[in-house]
């Protein structure tokens, strides 16, 4: 970060005079710079400003501020074009579905209110990508904004969304308790700042634990959390796929679907983005619950009562009510609404018919 500072510093002695002006898009505000940029506010100002601050209390900072970066981490500044994408996926795809299932000032009350944006990803010493840093829900750093992929819907879920979901969900549960029911599920199993070395992420063994990551198991919130996040953005057969059915001989596996069916839903997922990482490995998001629920259909030791899975199943039976009875909300309408709008971030149906794809790079109100 200090090379990065030095070497703009430089260059502005070198290249600017007392005329010179700062782009109104510059990226690095300065320690009491904060309250007002140098230059008047550009048009991703404003539209931050009146979609975000004044109606809901988030901050979206795409421009450096001194004392909001990290000297852990070696971070680049978010370009101006990806974060006006950014601004309008995040309206898209968090602020209306979840306005549209609960109301403006819930969501005013009941949400993070920073989001930093860095352009490039940070890495741990270790060498794992961080996709994003938060302080108890309230403050959120994300990475790899300058590689946002807007109509990629399975970069968007693995590299924000997901995030957003997770972070947002600590801000529930901060407010309104859910029972210690939950906690005692897998409270055998529960690492804190062990949970990196506890399970093999080959192997996926957090799972007979009852755990849909390996990082649920940092704690019971986290545990909470990440599996909401999770129950958003993966696939799920029994709601998505109408593939349902009771008949041996259409269904040689037994896991209760049409293997014809299923196998062709399957293959349709490609029709919402890139279904593979640059490292090409599938995204996160192209998992489908009951897949992953299958793994998790073990005990994670011979004493234990009940297999990973129907620890899972306990946790969201819990969530759900938890949401219901105390939010008024319902957590399979949320990811309905949400995933009601994959296709016109794709520009194209789940078969692959063609629609209006919503073009994020203009700024609209």
């Amino acid at each position: 970060m200090k090379k990065i500072l030095y070497t703009l510093l430089a260059l502005s002695f070198l290249g600017c005079d007392n005329d010179d002006k700062l782009a109104d898009e510059s990226v690095i505000i300065r320690n009491g710079e904060e309250s007002q940029s140098l230059n008047p506010q550009n048009d991703l100002d404003k539209y931050l400003d009146e979609t975000f601050a004044k109606p809901y209390n988030i901050q979206i900072l795409y421009r450096f501020l001194e004392r909001e970066i990290s000297r852990i981490y070696t971070y680049t500044p978010t370009k101006y074009n990806k974060a006006i994408e950014f601004a309008n996926v995040f309206n898209y795809l968090f602020i209306e579905p979840y306005v549209k299932l609960t109301s403006k000032p819930f969501m005013k009350e009941h949400s993070f209110n920073t989001l930093i944006l860095i352009g490039e990803p940070a890495f741990n010493p270790t060498g794992t990508k961080l996709v994003g840093l938060a302080a108890a829900g309230i403050k959120i750093h994300l990475t790899d904004i300058n590689h946002l992929e807007a109509n990629n819907i399975y970069w968007l879920n693995d590299n924000i969304l997901a995030t957003l979901y997770h972070e947002n969900a600590h801000t529930w549960h901060q407010a309104k308790l859910y029972t210690t029911d939950y906690e005692k599920i897998s409270a055998s199993d529960y690492k804190n700042d062990r949970w990196v070395n506890e399970w093999n992420l080959s192997t996926k063994n957090y799972l007979k634990a009852g755990f849909i990551t390996a990082y649920s198991s940092f704690d019971h919130d986290e545990d909470f959390v990440e599996l909401l996040a999770r129950y958003i953005v993966y696939y799920n057969a029994s709601l998505d796929c109408g593939c349902a059915t009771t008949n041996r001989t259409l269904d040689a596996d037994g896991d209760g679907f049409d293997d014809a069916l299923y196998n062709a839903w399957k293959a349709k997922f490609s029709n919402y983005g890139n279904t593979l990482t640059e490292y090409y490995t599938p995204y996160e998001s192209t998992s489908v619950w009951e897949e992953v629920l299958k793994e998790a259909d073990r005990k994670i030791r011979p004493t234990e009562t009940y297999t990973g899975k129907q620890k899972i199943e306990q946790k969201i039976a819990i969530m759900k009510k938890y949401l219901q009875e105390e939010w008024n909300i319902n957590l399979d309408e949320l990811r309905a609404e949400i995933r009601s709008r994959y296709p016109y971030v794709a520009g194209k149906t789940f078969d692959g018919v063609p629609v209006q794809r919503k073009d994020f790079t203009r700024l609209t109100r």
